[in-house]
This record gives structure tokens, C-alpha cells and sequence, in this order.
């Protein structure tokens, strides 16, 4: 599951980045930028940048939580039967940090939306 939701962050960070850059070039060639346009488009790159501090803490997570397990030590051999070390909470952080930059990457490109209807 976490797989899941931080691949759909992951590729609706793609177009939330690529619609903004669409969004930006009138602004940039005309050099003029009203109120509301100015407000929401730089709302909307500051959630894109803290959604992507996120999606790379949850990327991070899903790394430690694919690592191989340590293997036991000699003096521990006889605990081995304790099964293999829990990664739930591991997998329940980085899916946390996945889902909590796909929120603000969605809010991110409704924000993108009203800049480009604003102009």
C-alpha cells in the first residue's frame, strides 16, 4: 500500500511541477502579475516544495524499510525463532509521509488552476 500512494504523490508531483511551469511562462513574458494570480501561484510553489520535502522523507522510509533484515548474532542464534524484525511502523511512516504530500500536492494544483484562470 505504501508503494501505492507514494507512487501516485510521485507522478502527481510531475504534473502539479509541469503545470505550474506552463502557468508561470505568461507571467514571466508579460512581466505583469495581478493580486490573486501572484498570491495562489506562489502558495501553490511553496505546498509543491514542502510536498516534496515529504514525498523525499517517505522515499527514504521505503528504503530502510526494504533493507534487509540483520542477520542474527552467534550469541543470539537461539532467539532466532522470534521471526523477523516488525517494519510496520517503518511502512506506516513513510505511507503517512506519502499521503501527506499527496494532499498538498493536490491542494498545490488546485491553487495552479486558479492562477491560470485568475489571468
Amino acid at each position: 500500500m505504501e508503494l501505492v500512494v507514494w507512487n501516485a504523490a510521485r507522478r502527481l508531483a510531475v504534473f502539479v511541477v509541469c503545470a505550474l511551469a506552463l502557468v508561470a511562462v505568461p507571467f514571466v513574458r508579460d512581466a505583469r502579475i495581478g493580486l490573486l494570480p501572484a498570491i495562489s501561484g506562489g502558495l501553490a510553489m511553496g505546498l509543491v516544495l514542502v510536498a516534496l520535502l515529504r514525498l523525499g522523507r517517505a522515499s527514504r522510509l521505503l528504503r530502510e524499510a526494504q533493507r534487509p533484515p540483520k542477520p542474527t548474532p552467534a550469541a543470539m542464534v537461539y532467539r532466532s525463532g522470534l521471526g523477523p524484525e516488525d517494519r510496520d511502523p517503518v511502512e506506516r511512516a513513510a505511507t503517512h509521509q506519502a499521503a501527506l504530500s499527496l494532499m498538498l500536492l493536490a491542494f498545490a494544483g488546485a491553487l495552479t488552476v486558479v492562477a491560470a484562470a485568475a489571468r
